[in-house]
């Protein structure tokens, strides 16, 4: 770890030294490439990932993870998704699905989603924006007479992962969660003395600059440094991650 962690500060002063010169736009932080760096092909990689949705739409993770003797769980609650992931995930007999939603207690919930046979009228991502909030859908300017509710079974992250994780997840690789404004809930119920992931990926464009600031907040009492790619946030630790 304290190799790593020099190796980090030195890449960090270079950087900074070559925009200082240069005044390019060089990009310090990628998370595609920590994740290459950090994890290479054919060796062990584990993680978890919250709102996997059918494992390979909208997301890249499923072809790094299936390049890797990869573990640990997937989470997705719409039973039609979840179907779709089950059998993506085939190919990776330690990644265990599991169809549930991530919520505070054990409980039976709304989700919104788009209707299957209205899905035509909309882009490939509408597959994407399932949510608690029956309201979401006003974001992306889905009609609400295209929006359906479906029931789902829940319960606490830390329970979800207790009961099917395969093995030790307390120094996993990667935490990812993608759950349409549900995401600030969902990094808040990590119990970080049980599990600290190497490095955090959530979806923050949903989330307020409240919520932003809080979580930036507790993810760098935990040691994790912060920077934001596209509409997601990423949490690394440069003791444990390569850039």
């Amino acid at each position: 770890p304290t190799m790593i962690y020099l190796k980090n500060q030195l890449f960090i002063f270079i950087y900074k030294l070559k925009y200082k010169i240069n005044r390019r736009n060089y990009k310090l932080y990628s998370f595609k490439r920590s994740l290459e760096k950090t994890f290479k092909q054919n060796k062990e990689f584990s993680f978890i990932q919250v709102g996997a949705n059918d494992g390979i739409s909208f997301d890249d993770l499923f072809y790094f993870v299936t390049k890797r003797q990869s573990f640990g769980i997937v989470i997705e609650p719409i039973k039609s998704y979840f179907e779709e992931l089950k059998n993506n995930y085939l190919v990776c007999p330690n990644v265990i699905p599991v169809n549930m939603a991530v919520f505070h207690k054990k409980d039976v919930l709304d989700i919104y989603k788009i209707n299957p046979e209205k899905s035509s009228n909309y882009p490939d991502w509408v597959k994407g924006i399932a949510s608690f909030d029956k309201e979401h859908h006003k974001k992306t300017n889905i009609k609400a007479e295209d929006i359906i509710i479906e029931k789902v079974e829940a319960d606490h992250l830390m329970n979800i992962i207790d009961s099917n994780f395969k093995g030790d997840y307390s120094n996993i690789d990667l935490f990812q969660v993608d759950t349409e404004g549900f995401d600030y809930d969902v990094i808040k119920m990590i119990d970080f003395k049980k599990l600290h992931p190497k490095i955090i990926k959530f979806e923050s464009v949903n989330l307020n600059d409240l919520q932003k600031k809080e979580l930036a907040k507790k993810l760098n009492k935990e040691g994790y440094v912060l920077f934001n790619e596209g509409g997601d946030s990423i949490a690394l630790d440069l003791k444990k991650v390569l850039l």
